[in-house]
Formats: structure tokens, sequence, C-alpha cells
């Protein structure tokens, strides 16, 4: 907030603090001591405010600021809202993931801020991530403090993959005896139009490489854009003998995971399919123990992504 002041130093900065250790006497003695340490017009420009999910405000410098509360009600409940759609389980291997798919599309390297609004992790989970990565000597920082990735994590993904509770997901089985196909199903997703729910595994895998080494599809591999609790009714549409299973050796058709973080970065294909993010597909892959054509698919990524850099 302090360096986005200087460059409005007429602007105020009110910093709302959500569910928050500190207490207001603590809030106060730091906000106190960083104040020692800038200008006094920056600082006297800065204010703190104490939320509570269950509570509201419980504490709120309205005095100070001589900002009445009421006045910003319409901007509370905005935030407060955006509040509401965070994503509680979106980890390290979230915000990895965002920084595989920066390197692999030659983007432009990330804020902290930028990763932390993508990925839906509060900025101590993005700052401290990044910091166990450049530990991994995987860090490259511009001098503006954007960052971005040297090369393919590879090991260290994978590691994060399996070890992410963010891969929990559930199975489905046809108990007709007379499945549909994946492709079949996959059809029927298409015409339902759903915006939360893409496609990936094999059939994801495909698009992004095309030479995978698998013929047809064993399974119909679904990601749908929340947690755990996501309303997963368009289920029966897809095919009504699909019944929900917990033994994770019994074969399925239909796997649904779940992409917790805020941003989806699902793409429609030629063909209107709706697809996941290449490494999103990779993880379902591993995941369905299909680790051969994975790790193909992942070294050609790479090799294409480097080759690209080169030109």
């Amino acid at each position: 907030m302090a360096y986005d002041l200087q460059l409005v130093p007429e602007q105020r900065g009110l910093y709302i603090l959500v569910d928050s250790k500190f207490t207001k006497a603590r809030l106060e003695s730091e906000l106190q001591a960083f104040k020692e340490i800038v200008d006094d017009k920056l600082a006297e420009g800065i204010y703190l405010a104490l939320f509570e999910r269950d509570k509201g405000f419980v504490y709120f410098p309205e005095q100070q600021c001589n900002i009445p509360l009421n006045e910003l009600k319409p901007l509370i409940q905005q935030e407060q809202s955006s509040i509401g759609i965070s994503s509680p389980g979106a980890t390290r291997i979230a915000i990895l993931n965002l920084l595989i798919l920066q390197w692999l599309s030659q983007g432009e390297p990330q804020t902290t801020e930028g990763l932390s609004i993508a990925s839906g992790a509060s900025y101590p989970t993005v700052f401290n991530t990044i910091k166990q990565l450049e530990a991994e000597n995987l860090i490259t920082r511009q001098t503006d403090r954007r960052v971005s990735l040297k090369r393919f994590p590879v090991n260290l993904w994978k590691r994060w993959v399996v070890e992410s509770e963010a891969r929990k997901s559930v199975r489905f089985r046809d108990i007709s005896g007379q499945p549909r196909t994946p492709e079949d199903m996959a059809e029927r997703l298409k015409k339902l139009h759903l915006q939360n729910v893409a496609i990936g595994g094999v059939f994801g895998a495909r698009y992004y490489y095309p030479k995978l080494d698998i013929t047809g599809s064993p399974r119909l591999d679904l990601v749908v854009h929340g947690g755990i609790n996501s309303d997963l009714e368009f289920i029966k549409k897809l095919d009504p003998a699909l019944s929900p299973i917990v033994n994770v050796v019994e074969p399925v058709n239909v796997v649904v995971h779940f992409l917790s973080r805020a941003e989806a970065m699902f793409i429609k294909d030629s063909n209107g399919f709706v697809l996941a993010d290449p490494i999103e597909c990779l993880a379902n892959l591993y995941q369905g123990g299909l680790d051969y054509q994975a790790d193909d698919m992942l070294s050609k990524l790479i090799i294409k992504c480097e080759e690209e850099k080169e030109c």
C-alpha cells in the first residue's frame, strides 16, 4: 500500500485484515512501528481495519481516518463478496501450476499479488511458496520484484502433486453394464454449456499433445472449478447409470477432480469442448496410472517450450 500511495500521494489507503490473529492493540503497535520508518505524509494516509467473516468489522479506524463507516458499505459489501469466493483449498501446488503455465506460454513474470488473486491463495502462502522455490534455485526475480520460473521443476512438481490435498476427486462407475463411451459423454457435456466444468485427462491431453501414445480413452476425467462440495448433478445428464464409488481399485468410467484456485483458465477448442489447462491434464494422467504417457507428454512440452525460447 505504501508503494501504491507513493504514486498517488494525495490519496489515502485503508487495509482490511481478514480473519487476522492480531489483536487491536497489537495491530496499532505494528502500524505505529511501520509509520516510524516511512515518510510522515505517507504514514498519515495509511489505516488498518480488522474484519472477521463471522462477525464483520471488529475494529475500524473511523475517527482516525475521518471516513464514516456507512459511506464505505457499498465497497465493503463488494469486498465481502470477493472474500466469500476466495479459495481456502488453494495451496502451493496451485501457485506452482500458475508459474508453470506462465513458463510454458512464455508469458510475463508475475507479481506476488497477481499470483494471490489468480490462485485464491493468501499472500503469505504465495510469499512462502516463492521462498521455497527460490531455495531450489528455480526462481528468477525482476528488478520490480516480479517472478518467473527458470525451468520446469519436474521432480518437485510431481512430489507436490502427490502430496497435495488438491488432488481429491470423486469417482463414478456405470452400474448398468452398458456404459457410454467417454467420447459420447464428452459430447453430452458440451451440450450442457457448463462454464465451470472442463475436460481433462486423456481427452484434454490430446489437445495439447496430439501424439499421446494411447488408444481410446479408458475413462473421462472432468475438472470442476470449485471445491469438493460443488454440485455434481450434471453427472446424471451424462449417464443416469453413473454411481459414485469409494473403492479406489475398482474400474471407473468418470472421475471428477476439483480446481480450487480463483481463476479456472479453461479454454475452448475448435470443436466447442471446454478443456482444462495442460498441467491439470498431466496431473490427471499421473493420477490415472498413465505414467509413461504423462512422462512422454511432459518431456515434449518442455522440449517445445525450450526450443521456442531459443528462437
